[in-house]
């Protein structure tokens, strides 16, 4: 599968899945832009991807600030001209149960979460419509479709995550544009293999997630709109 002369904005670009997914498009031959929130984090991933042919680009941004992402999403078009995909990677989770969690937890997991995926998308997509053609890309979590006691917040936000892709992919059915949310379980990372309990074969690899985004993005999946699609591993 080839992205060759195709633009990916990938948040979250420097965590975990993010990194697999950088590393996924830049095989792919496409040119992907992180806006990342520490210079730390982002030489982290420039050591992981290594010789990129000089197609991975950073900028430091708030992607919670939506004046910040104009900027952003503005240089990003000034310099390469378009943007052909936008994957909304950023997000991160807190349990408690609901009676245990207060406001300030919620808030924190909505800012998290939702707002970064709202503002990104609501500042991308208007460009991607103008051309006729681009991806959108956003991560649910399998609690957000099985609930589960003790994660309500964080289950909330992922709910709205999902509710509001598919909300987008039916306003934007007609345009060229598809908008699809990929939605893990257990991701395999070094972080989770020191912090929870059971068999990490049986969960999901950050590379196998970032397949699933490969293909989307792909002219194959061009009639794939308003997915929501578990990859659950063996769980």
């Amino acid at each position: 599968m080839s992205l060759s002369n195709k633009v990916a904005v990938i948040t979250g670009g420097t965590g975990n899945l993010g990194q697999a997914v950088v590393s996924a498009f830049l095989d792919a031959g496409a040119t992907v832009v992180v806006p990342y929130r520490s210079e730390a984090s982002f030489a982290t991933l420039r050591a992981r991807v290594g010789d990129d042919g000089g197609r991975l680009h950073g900028q430091q941004v708030d992607v919670t600030d939506e004046a910040a992402v104009a900027r952003f999403v503005d240089a990003v078009l000034a310099e390469h001209k378009r943007i052909d995909y936008l994957l909304n990677l950023v997000g991160g989770y807190e349990g408690g149960k609901f009676l245990e969690s207060d406001l300030d937890q919620w808030d924190r997991l909505f800012q998290l979460n939702v707002r970064p995926t709202l503002v990104c998308t609501r500042t991308v997509l208007p460009h991607l419509v103008a051309q006729g053609s681009g991806r959108v890309i956003t991560v649910g979590a399998r609690t957000a479709l099985e609930p589960a006691s003790g994660s309500t917040a964080y289950a909330a936000a992922k709910a709205t995550v999902v509710a509001m892709t598919q909300a987008i992919a039916r306003e934007v059915r007609t345009t060229g544009v598809t908008v699809n949310c990929v939605v893990p379980s257990t991701l395999d990372t070094e972080e989770n293999r020191q912090s929870m309990k059971g068999d990490p074969s049986r969960w999901v690899r950050p590379e196998q997630v970032a397949a699933l985004m490969l293909y989307l993005c792909s002219d194959a999946a061009a009639a794939i709109n308003g997915a929501v699609i578990p990859v659950y591993g063996q769980l």
